[in-house]
């Protein structure tokens, strides 16, 4: 009776589990609009601006992932033609191009950037004018000049860190040699 009810339990644990991995899941294909003039794109934009790429930072060690995961893009601002941006600035994609995320970004190589979202979160993909800013002539040249990224912006957060990062050196120097001497007293007492 063990073997048959095991045997049983089995069969209907491998039905589930091909159930739930060979069911078709829903599948939306990204789909973009057509090109709109350069000038309506920045109107509908977030943000706009020119910048290196410093890091690209992609979901890792996931057993499952989505084309949807979001890949965090850091740039280097150079030039802003529209929202008030740091001279660093995060802009998040969809892992993949089937999520109509932007799969080109390279460390060190330099983009334009037309994001949309909140400005704590913008956002881009593959149906924006985002592009190599070296094939970006058409943009560059309807945007005309730009400006710097503003400065008023910037961390100055810097010293905050430094505090924290200091506070808890002191609690471990302060708070360590309580432990152990609370360690030893209590073992020196239960070896009485």
């Amino acid at each position: 009776m063990g073997k048959r009810t095991a045997a049983l339990f089995l069969c209907c644990l491998l039905a589930i589990g091909g159930w739930l991995f060979a069911k078709p899941a829903v599948v939306h294909a990204c789909s973009c609009a057509g090109p709109m003039p350069v000038q309506d794109d920045l109107n509908r934009k977030t943000a706009v601006f020119a910048g290196k790429v410093k890091s690209v930072y992609k979901p890792q060690g996931l057993l499952f992932r989505s084309s949807a995961d979001p890949v965090e893009v850091t740039f280097e601002v150079t030039d802003v033609w529209k929202g008030e941006l740091r001279s660093e600035t995060t802009v998040y994609t969809a892992l993949s191009s089937a999520s109509c995320g932007y799969e080109g970004f390279a460390v060190n190589q330099s983009y334009i950037v037309f994001a949309h979202g909140s400005s704590d979160r913008l956002e881009t993909g593959i149906c924006t004018r985002t592009k190599p800013l070296s094939s970006a002539g058409e943009e560059l040249a309807a945007l005309g000049a730009g400006y710097k990224p503003n400065a008023a912006l910037e961390d100055d957060g810097g010293w905050v860190r430094g505090a924290i990062l200091t506070g808890l050196g002191l609690s471990v120097v302060v708070i360590g040699p309580a432990i152990v001497y609370t360690f030893v007293r209590r073992r020196h007492k239960s070896g009485k």
